[in-house]
């Protein structure tokens, strides 16, 4: 059923079916500032969020995610989780995702996603376009990224990392990519 009403939500807006399918199950994961312990894919994760304060209006909030687990020695070990972004066709590696706008709107956020079912934990990034000013609408883009495994410990690549999968579109026009979120993907605050 709950597959079938976001199939139902996700048509209602215009996404495409593939998309309704693909976030069928999943939940976003509520974090707050500070460190955040979670499970993702059998491994404990800390997410930090730490606030960047300017005392203007553009002050920004930083992510970045670490993994806990054995390291080569057998011994406890974290590892930093580096989102690889695609720009220009190649992939840039990333060391957090920020949270950042002005008074009116909030420009660029994210949503971490977990099905909790063995499937990869997804991470979606809101970017707004910036228009004329802060408080305009305009267009919003959408990055997923999947938290992946280097199984085969490929040199170059962390063992776990977000890799980009896709972007999407907004169909409408937000001020705040937390409008979008919420009215596009059905994923509020």
């Amino acid at each position: 059923m709950l597959g079938q009403m976001a199939l139902w939500m996700a048509v209602g807006v215009g996404l495409p079916i593939a998309h309704a399918d693909e976030l069928a199950g999943y939940k976003a994961v509520h974090l707050v500032n500070g460190p955040n312990e979670l499970r993702l894919q059998g491994h404990d994760v800390t997410v930090v969020l730490a606030s960047r304060e300017n005392y203007n209006a553009h002050g920004f909030t930083l992510a970045t995610f670490y993994m806990r687990d054995k390291g080569d020695n057998g011994k406890e070990a974290w590892s930093l989780l580096p989102v690889f972004e695609k720009q220009k066709g190649e992939e840039k590696e990333q060391y957090g995702v920020t949270i950042h706008g002005g008074a009116d709107c909030v420009l660029h956020d994210f949503r971490l996603l977990s099905a909790g079912d063995g499937r990869p934990a997804l991470l979606i990034v809101a970017d707004r376009d910036f228009g004329e000013s802060y408080a305009d609408a305009a267009t919003v883009h959408f990055d997923y990224y999947e938290l992946v495994h280097n199984k085969d410990f490929v040199p170059g690549w962390p063992e776990f990392y977000f890799r980009a999968k896709r972007s999407t579109t907004a169909h409408a026009k937000y001020c705040d990519v937390n409008d979008a979120f919420d009215k596009e993907l059905h994923l509020g605050q």
